[in-house]
């Protein structure tokens, strides 16, 4: 069968469809790819062998007036593109996960055979609202996302990456230290950071705190300065190579409230406090870290500096509270189906009849 994903854009959408691609792989199907030129899907297909189609696209929400020109133009002529890539390929079947770039080639390849969209937000995004419209099979990652648009959905969660699903079954190894893992995404967060700084500033934490910040390339000086003064243990780090092990080794994270994150955090079975970051596209993070928070899973505060003694208030408490955390580890085990990507194939094989 040749199987043709699309996805681009950021690792939110690409990394899920990489993982439903595998799953199809692995029964010898043929794997292309609809992606963006010089880009982290282009890298990836030619590691993995896939066969990769370029198109140039832009996002369109949030631009200005000539950028929303831009994004039209390279639209229109991503139809007229991804028209003679089906012609080329001859798809059987396409799997899609959003994103600006998506939707060209989602909406032409919807006219060549059955088109499959994944959601991973609890917020269906503009590229799939519309090609939900056009898809045979939808696929939600958070219960009820596609609720009240008269659509049929399955909810499957998101498909978490092997190297941080096979940490899944890890015990944390017991030691006197309480482990703060603090994740700012892979570019960083300046707002996150200065929370944090703040939180510490002039506190003087318990001997057994151990703090690993991920901060990605930002000035770190004050954050440096304030975990320093207040007697913590930490390790500040541009880029965490093994989020596996770091997700495993840790008693509480905190972190922003993406899809993916949330999805590694609750693949491995662990409590959280959520700090959203407020201008995502349709709120959409601060309601996935709602939908934690009212399973028990999370905590959610706003991210706002005012909200900084309250953080550092909870961690203080929440370390006393091992039945809390226990209870917010377990909810957030089941926060999504288990084996989402095997989940996908198989609920695309059924439903299709393929």
């Amino acid at each position: 069968m040749r199987v043709l994903v699309i996805a681009g854009g950021t690792g939110g959408h690409i990394y899920p469809a990489l993982s439903i691609a595998k799953e199809f792989k692995q029964i010898n199907n043929e794997i292309f790819w609809i992606g963006k030129r010089k880009s982290l899907e282009e890298k990836i297909c030619n590691d993995e062998g896939f066969n990769f189609f370029p198109i140039e696209a832009s996002g369109f929400l949030g631009k200005g007036f000539l950028s929303k020109l831009k994004s039209l133009y390279f639209l229109f002529l991503g139809f007229r593109i991804c028209f003679d890539y089906m012609k080329d390929i001859r798809p059987d079947l396409i799997i899609s996960t959003g994103g600006y770039m998506s939707l060209a080639p989602g909406l032409v390849g919807s006219f060549f055979c059955p088109l499959i969209i994944h959601e991973q937000n609890s917020v269906p995004g503009l590229a799939n609202r519309i090609l939900s419209r056009r898809s045979t099979v939808i696929f939600e990652a958070f219960k009820g996302a596609f609720k009240g648009k008269r659509l049929n959905a399955s909810w499957v969660g998101n498909p978490v990456r092997e190297k941080i699903s096979s940490y899944k079954n890890t015990k944390k190894k017991f030691n006197e230290n309480f482990n703060i893992l603090v994740l700012g995404g892979s570019q960083g967060s300046k707002q996150l950071n200065e929370i944090l700084c703040k939180a510490f500033e002039n506190k003087k934490t318990p001997d057994s705190w151990k703090i690993t910040h991920q901060v990605g390339k930002l000035d770190t000086s004050l954050l440096r300065k304030s975990y320093e003064n207040s007697g913590a243990q930490f390790q500040i780090e541009d880029f965490i190579h093994d989020m596996g092990k770091a997700y495993s080794e840790a008693d509480i994270i905190i972190s922003r409230a993406g899809a993916m994150t949330l999805s590694e955090i609750c693949e491995l079975s662990k409590p959280s406090i959520l700090l959203p970051l407020p201008w995502s596209a349709d709120d959409h993070q601060y309601k996935n870290a709602l939908y934690l928070q009212d399973l028990g899973a999370a905590i959610l505060i706003e991210s706002d500096l005012q909200n900084s003694k309250k953080l550092f208030e909870l961690l203080i408490s929440i370390e006393k509270e091992h039945n809390r955390r226990e209870s917010m580890a377990f909810a957030a085990g089941k926060a999504f189906p288990e084996s989402s990507s095997k989940l996908i194939y198989k609920k695309i094989h059924e439903s299709l009849k393929i």
